[in-house]
This record gives structure tokens, sequence and C-alpha cells, in this order.
């Protein structure tokens, strides 16, 4: 029964989710709960986040003014790590444009892509290049995708 469930697809290509920063430090909250990826997607996927968004979020636990935030960096470093998170080496300094080039360069080399956010001016950019998105909609408490994968 499980195994027709997707319909007459012979087979199911795994997903490329790449996690925003303010995505990943969601999940260290426990406002977003990893599980909530595969059943907004139904899909199997494998997680990447960029190594801008990565360092990004070094810098926030280093030196952030407030420690709640300097904490929450933290844990979002190592939830990536017990993941098994991804790196993706860009090149791009800024958080945004090193997703949107990881976003590129994974659907150049075949792959579907899907990039968590809620950055609003994020998703309109990749939006734009036809990306797919998943954003927090706080109001339900779900992760919702906006575009489907296919």
């Amino acid at each position: 029964m499980e195994a027709g469930r997707l319909g007459d697809r012979k087979r199911v290509e795994r997903l490329a989710v790449i996690l925003d920063s303010n995505t990943l430090i969601m999940m260290a909250s426990g406002a977003v709960a990893p599980s909530m990826i595969g059943e907004a997607l139904g899909a199997a996927y494998d997680l990447y986040a960029t190594d801008s968004v990565l360092e990004e979020l070094e810098r926030l636990a280093a030196t952030h003014p407030r420690q709640t935030v300097r904490r929450l960096a933290a844990g979002a470093l190592r939830l990536a790590e017990r993941l098994g998170v991804k790196a993706l080496e860009t090149g791009v300094r800024d958080a945004d444009d090193s997703i949107e080039a990881a976003a590129r360069s994974l659907r150049a080399e075949g792959l579907r892509v899907v990039v968590a956010s809620s950055d609003r001016t994020l998703r309109r950019r990749l939006r734009k290049l036809g990306v797919p998105t998943l954003y927090y909609r706080e109001s339900e408490g779900i992760l919702e995708l906006e575009w489907e994968p296919l």
C-alpha cells in the first residue's frame, strides 16, 4: 500500500534541502523539528548548508551581544553536525548569495533543490529562479512548501 502512495513514479529521487541560518536557529530553539522537513516535503532528502551560513552561525555564537543568540547559534552548529548537514563551499561571502549560488550549482548537477528559509527577500529571489522554498508559518507552527520541487 505505501509503495504505491506516490502514484506511477518509477523512482523517487532525493531532494537537496539547503538550510539557511534562521532555519537552523529555529531548529535549535525547538520551534522547528527536523522531522517537519520530511513531513512538508513527503520525500527523502539530504541536508546542506553553505560555508557562509556556517561561518555566520560561528560568528553569532562567538560575538553576538545577546547570550540567547550566542547559545542558539552554537546549538544550531551542534545540531547541523548531529544531523549530518553537508557543508557546501561556494566561495561567496554573503550568506544569501551563497545559498543562491549553491542552489544553482546543485541544480546544474541534476539535483532537485529546495531551500529552507523564512527570509522573504531570499525566498523571492529563489522564486524567480524557480527554486522551491520551505518556510516556517508561525501562525500554524508548520513548515510550508512554496512551489513544488518537481
